[in-house]
């Protein structure tokens, strides 16, 4: 049924609406020159593509080159079907984020043409929401296509409430048209509709990669149900991709192996979302016991977990940033120039995507250990020691992986695949991770601000730091992330001195900030209750002073995880709500 609507959807013409004809000619006057935009889709598939592949390269250039003809306008025919009204939305979309990362060389090519980069991106991006809803109305593939480019330069730009409304408006299409089922015959002997299945595919995880990304950075709810999806997972050895050769063919990685594995990433994300933090997690709170409850949560902790670890594990050798980060790049290596050969620029963007997946790995360490901070043990098992974590107790050792996953973060710094990113679409994911990082680490220390832990950390924090000044001039967000870093990092500092003078009347100090197992309130009971019930919006990039009692800003913060394995049936006897951290993350948030 599904397969014989795609062949369905292929062959129907669709007669074209006065609307739809002066959407055409309206978006068409917002195209630049030729050679201003041979520039930016080059710059493109140079800087951006190896992230997004959100289409396919060879498509897409068929299609600039049908639309552009000979001669230095692109031709004014009129078409026929509602596709190229698609397709040109998809390539303005393009050229407004191309334009974002050009660098000093072709923006004086840009401005020898007579263009300003500023001015042609908000000439475009006007043009495209004054036509938004004609274009959306399509409903095609190219439309989804267009929503996940928009909505993730806004999300890269520091604009996640215009991401937001995008990414919706993208699902809401692609689930339309049936993006997220699996096509009975995939395996068929019709090339085109093979190629086609290819491009769903691609359009849906990229939807759902970036859908996943708002809800957990920013809290917003999540509009996609993992039950109701079987599309299948994407081919790592798509026939049809730009970046494959004969040679790779089925025995070589490629660059489809990054959002192959992303793709698997974010499927573990959205679960720890609903499982973690989601409705489904809150309506077990009607379970039978609160003890019961918490047992459950340390488990899915620990399942989610093992399933990071098995994912990072099967990581092809040339995706994985730890097995890469010490090798010595030239200059031109970190500039990613054109002079390089096609197989050194392809292992410049196999650097990048390992980066990037290493960012997204620490990141959802901090997102699955993060809601056992919130408690703490009353009494430590016999065996439990506080300088070597276990799996004894599995509070401390949330607290152990978040802030080792943090300090991790701090250390790409140290490494030049960070100036390779600096010039590329992975500066902003970049971003985004160090001020989640630089927000775990600052709550770390202020649960016991005078230990050798809360040196590493501020060293941590400092590397993040200059990390940020380094970005700023590039990425909004690094300097929005430098802004909010330096204000947490001023309490941090206060907090210290505060603790340096908590001495008692025998030269002592009071100890108000131990983390000792015995401090913790006096009754036996138990809670379980969490600072916050909204989704986890980990570090949202502008943050305000909240009222006092909703976390639903800092609550959710990705902090470092170690390894917790197995189940905790019987260990959970006694144990409290964490009160420091509690007041860490609410001192945090008003302070911002």
């Amino acid at each position: 049924m599904l397969s014989q609507h795609l062949q369905n959807t292929r062959r129907r013409q669709v007669p074209r609406s006065p609307i739809s004809i002066a959407t055409e000619q309206e978006l068409l006057m917002l195209l630049p020159d030729l050679e201003v935009a041979k520039t930016l889709v080059e710059n493109y598939f140079d800087r951006i593509h190896w992230f997004m592949l959100v289409f396919h390269q060879r498509d897409f250039r068929n299609k600039f080159k049908n639309l552009y003809g000979p001669g230095p306008r692109p031709s004014n025919e009129a078409s026929q079907t509602n596709g190229r009204v698609g397709y040109l939305a998809v390539l303005l979309a393009v050229f407004a984020t191309s334009l974002q990362y050009t660098n000093v060389e072709q923006k004086h090519l840009l401005l020898s043409h007579g263009i300003d980069v500023e001015a042609l991106t908000n000439k475009i991006l006007v043009g495209l929401k004054l036509r938004f809803l004609d274009i959306i109305s399509l409903g095609s593939l190219e439309v989804v296509q267009m929503c996940i480019l928009l909505g993730s330069y806004y999300l890269y730009h520091g604009e996640p409430e215009m991401a937001w409304p995008l990414c919706g408006s993208g699902l809401r299409i692609a689930q339309a048209l049936n993006l997220h089922r699996r096509v009975p015959n995939d395996k068929s002997d019709d090339e085109s509709l093979r190629k086609m299945i290819e491009d769903r595919k691609r359009a849906w995880w990229a939807i759902y990669e970036i859908e996943t990304f708002c809800s957990m950075l920013y809290g917003f709810p999540s509009s996609i149900s993992d039950r109701d999806c079987d599309v299948a997972p994407l081919n790592p050895y798509d026939e049809y991709s730009g970046s494959m050769s004969e040679e790779q063919y089925a025995t070589k990685p490629n660059l489809l192996f990054f959002k192959c594995a992303m793709s698997k990433l974010s499927a573990i994300v959205k679960s720890a979302l609903d499982d973690l933090y989601g409705t489904r997690c809150n309506g077990e709170r009607q379970g039978p016991s609160q003890a019961a409850r918490l047992k459950s949560l340390v488990n899915k902790v620990a399942s989610l977990n093992s399933r990071l670890l098995r994912w990072n594990d099967t990581l092809s050798p040339k995706l994985k940033y730890d097995e890469l980060a010490g090798q010595s790049l030239t200059s031109d290596q970190v500039a990613g120039r054109s002079t390089q050969s096609e197989v050194e620029f392809e292992e410049h963007l196999f650097r990048l995507q390992a980066l990037s997946l290493k960012l997204a790995y620490e990141n959802a360490r901090i997102l699955v250990h993060r809601p056992l901070l919130s408690f703490k043990m009353r009494r430590p098992p016999p065996e439990a020691r506080e300088d070597t974590p276990g799996c004894q107790d599995p509070f401390q050792l949330a607290m152990h992986t978040c802030r080792d996953a943090a300090l991790q973060i701090s250390q790409v710094g140290s490494t030049t695949y960070l100036r390779e990113a600096s010039e590329t679409y992975a500066i902003a994911f970049v971003s985004l991770h160090l001020l989640t990082a630089g927000v775990t680490l600052c709550i770390s220390i202020s649960l016991d601000p005078l230990s050798l832990k809360a040196y590493e950390s501020r060293m941590g924090i400092r590397r993040l730091m200059q990390i940020q000044a380094l970005l700023k001039d590039k990425s909004i967000l690094a300097a929005q992330g430098l802004d909010i870093t330096t204000r947490l990092m001023s309490l941090v500092m206060a907090k210290e001195v505060d603790a340096m003078f908590e001495v008692g009347p025998g030269g002592q100090t009071t100890g108000k900030r131990s983390t000792d197992y015995e401090r913790g309130e006096a009754s036996t009971g138990i809670s379980i209750e969490r600072s916050s019930d909204h989704a986890p919006a980990q570090v949202p990039v502008e943050i305000s002073a909240a009222a006092e009692g909703d976390l639903s800003e800092l609550s959710h913060i990705d902090l470092p995880s170690e390894t917790i394995n197995g189940t905790f049936d019987d260990q959970l006897v006694e144990f409290c709500e964490n009160t420091f951290m509690t007041e860490a993350v609410l001192e945090y948030e008003q302070g911002t």
